[in-house]
C-alpha cells in the first residue's frame, strides 16, 4: 500500500532517519515501499513528553527515528500502551490503543503515531492542559474537555 504525502513549501519529514526538506512549492510525495516516515510537525519534543499518552507517543516516535533507544524500544512502547489500556475505559479510546499497538507490531510506526495523536489531543482536553504546540488544531476542531474520565 502506497503512502501519499502532501508537503507544504519548506516542510521537513524524516524517512528512515534521513531528513528530507521540500522546496519552495507544494509537492506530493508517494512512498511506494515500506519506510519509516514522520513529518516534522508530528514530532513530539522531549520536553513535551510530560503525560502518559505523550510518553507512549514519544516512545513510538523514537522507534521510528532510531534515537534514544532507552526511551524508544518496541518493548517500552508496548509497556506504556499496556498501562494506558488500564486507564482508558471508552471503547473508542481502547480501539485507538489497540490500533497503535497493532500498527507498531506490523512496523507501521507512522500509522501508530496517527492513532496516538488523537489520544494526545483527548488527554490534553481531559487534563485541561494545552496540547503540544505542533499538535494544536484550530479551536473549532479541538476536542472539548469531558466531564468524566475514561
Amino acid at each position: 500500500m502506497s503512502l501519499i504525502l502532501k508537503l507544504a513549501p519548506g516542510e521537513r519529514l524524516f524517512i528512515n532517519g534521513a531528513v528530507v526538506t521540500n522546496g519552495d512549492r507544494r509537492a506530493y510525495l508517494m512512498v511506494e515501499t515500506r519506510a519509516q516516515i514522520v513529518r516534522e510537525k508530528d514530532v513530539l519534543l522531549p520536553e513535551d513528553a510530560s503525560t502518559p499518552v505523550r510518553r507512549a507517543y514519544f516512545a513510538a516516535q523514537n522507534v521510528l527515528l532510531n534515537s534514544h533507544s532507552s526511551l524508544g524500544s518496541l518493548d517500552i512502547f508496548l509497556e506504556k500502551v499496556d498501562r494506558l489500556k488500564d486507564v482508558f475505559l471508552k471503547a473508542e479510546h481502547r480501539d485507538l490503543l489497540e490500533e497503535a499497538e497493532h500498527q507498531m507490531r506490523q512496523g507501521n510506526t507512522y500509522r501508530a503515531l496517527a492513532a496516538l495523536r488523537e489520544l494526545v489531543l483527548y488527554e490534553s482536553a481531559l487534563l485541561e492542559v494545552e496540547p503540544p504546540q505542533r499538535f494544536r488544531r484550530d479551536a473549532a476542531s479541538r476536542p472539548s474537555a469531558p466531564h468524566k474520565a475514561g
